[in-house]
């Protein structure tokens, strides 16, 4: 890992904010703390997310996880890297909606960021599900 162990802790407590903020539904605390420019792949969404469809992304994850049950989110395995003002951070995720909807899966995520004046702030975050492994090949 490059970076001191003063910067990868802060630089992880940033990205375990924002999604603490998104379980606490504290939408515009979570929003802070991502770059104005912030993109997202998100697993589910087809398209980028760019500043200009970021608010109704927020939303809609919002409206999705209201009508499906109560969430338990965890993050692990953790691997972070800083380079002056520049971090990425790559970790597992897993995730389990109870009914009414129920929904679970693991993933994994690499994030990056930037140092600005006032912190660490995401610029942006690549999802993706937990391959299952390669496809068995029919001859």
């Amino acid at each position: 890992m490059a970076g001191s162990s003063q910067d990868i802790a802060a630089v992880e407590a940033v990205v375990r904010a924002v999604w603490a903020r998104f379980l606490a539904h504290d939408k515009d605390g979570m929003l802070a703390l991502l770059d104005e420019r912030c993109t997202v792949w998100d697993v589910f969404e087809p398209d980028l997310v760019t500043k200009a469809t970021m608010r109704a992304y927020v939303d809609g994850d919002y409206d999705q996880k209201a009508k499906r049950g109560a969430l338990t989110f965890r993050q692990s395995n953790f691997v972070t890297d800083v380079w002056s003002d520049m971090a990425l951070v790559r970790f597992n995720s897993f995730a389990e909606y109870a009914p009414p909807n129920p929904h679970k899966g693991e993933g994994r995520t690499t994030v990056v960021l930037r140092r600005i004046a006032e912190g660490w702030r995401l610029v942006h975050v690549h999802e993706g599900r937990l391959p299952i492994g390669v496809p068995p090949i029919v001859e």
